[in-house]
């Protein structure tokens, strides 16, 4: 599949973005630009873009008009004081505004679908990233997995798992006190095997 596009991104970037976008069959990005005629090309079911700037929705829009591409999902172009949180999204890209990218980002979590993504775009720097690290330490228990710039580019991917609670084992597990280290070990035992009484 060739991707046609105008944009900041780096050519590993748009790799990456393209591999992620074919799997996703909804996709929600803050930021428009060259990230939007990729989602666009990769034919996701829907494709909703955020953007602070008019201006920057009307360029991409023309970009995608002169893509050579004989298919592309025509975007929703969404303003930014106009977004509601609602809906559900395999794929959400967080680039955008600086001094609003950890919003949205916080804002669209719940509307990640289990193993689904969130990428950060240009986390080799560190206020960037930092935006990523704190969605990460906000919602730790429904990570199941985190990309820190995969494959040399300047996207962090976090994945989405189910929702894990706290869970003490030595008491979900049935284990003795003496097996978790409160106590002496009985008499004759042993040290604590896996699976036994």
């Amino acid at each position: 599949m060739t991707i046609e596009f105008v944009g900041d991104l780096s050519n590993q970037d748009a790799r990456d973005l393209a591999a992620l976008g074919s799997v996703s069959a909804r996709i929600l990005e803050f930021g428009v630009g060259g990230s939007t005629q990729i989602f666009a090309q990769c034919e996701p079911v829907k494709l909703v873009c955020v953007e602070t700037d008019p201006e920057w929705v009307a360029k991409t829009q023309s970009n995608l008009n002169i893509i050579s591409h004989d298919k592309w999902t025509a975007p929703e172009f969404v303003p930014y004081d106009l977004f509601k949180v609602e809906g559900s999204f395999d794929l959400i890209f967080v680039d955008g505004v600086p001094d609003k990218r950890l919003e949205f980002a916080m804002k669209a979590w719940p509307l990640l679908n289990s193993g689904g993504k969130m990428v950060f775009h240009d986390t080799r720097r560190f206020e960037y990233f930092r935006e990523a690290a704190w969605v990460i330490q906000s919602f730790f228990n429904e990570v199941s997995h985190v990309d820190i710039n995969v494959d040399g580019s300047n996207l962090t991917i976090i994945e989405k798992g189910p929702l894990l609670t706290y869970e003490n084992w030595n008491e979900t597990e049935d284990k003795p006190a003496w097996a978790y280290g409160i106590g002496d070990i009985p008499k004759g035992r042993g040290l604590w095997k896996i699976g036994s009484p």
